[in-house]
């Protein structure tokens, strides 16, 4: 399988509607929901939105890493991750930085990677937190998703985002 080139296969801007932050967060949500609620249906949901975009040998490993990803987070998380129903197009403080990691991950910059994680993650385990993101980060480019640069004005913007007193769904 050739894989396209980070540059030719990244999206101009980032937000809900790009290929890879779609993808990301649609299934990001379904995990989400899945951990929230107990009803394995969410993650039954999270594999048709990947089975639908790409052929089933990218989808199975991509579903595997999305459930480590979601499943660390949580576990390192300094207080319960805010998230937004799979159809709402707008992203909460908690989503923009976990966008934020994913694309420091992808582009191998550890600096950002810690700066977004320390927001929403405590200490004790954090290694495996980063690990778990940036396994999710490389099976995205594997299958030609590149999440767009945020930017490090953006990440300060996201930053100083109230957190989420209580999950919206």
């Amino acid at each position: 399988m050739t894989l396209p080139s980070p540059a030719a296969a990244r999206p101009v801007g980032y937000h809900i509607d790009a290929p890879a932050e779609n993808l990301l967060f649609s299934v990001y949500r379904c995990w989400m929901a899945g951990y929230a609620t107990g009803d394995a249906a969410c993650w039954d949901i999270a594999w048709e939105g990947l089975a639908r975009e790409m052929p089933e040998e990218n989808a199975k490993p991509l579903f595997g890493e999305f459930h480590h990803f979601v499943r660390t987070l949580r576990a390192t998380a300094d207080t319960e991750i805010g998230w937004r129903p799979a159809a709402c197009r707008a992203l909460c403080r908690d989503e923009c930085l976990v966008l934020a990691m994913v694309d420091a991950a992808q582009r191998d910059d550890r600096v950002q990677l810690l700066h977004a994680a320390s927001y929403l993650l405590k200490s004790e385990g954090l290694h495996r937190a980063l690990d778990a993101t940036t396994a999710l980060a490389k099976a995205l480019a594997r299958v030609g998703l590149f999440i767009a640069p945020v930017s490090p004005c953006a990440l300060d913007t996201m930053t100083r985002m109230k957190p989420p007193s209580a999950t919206a769904h």
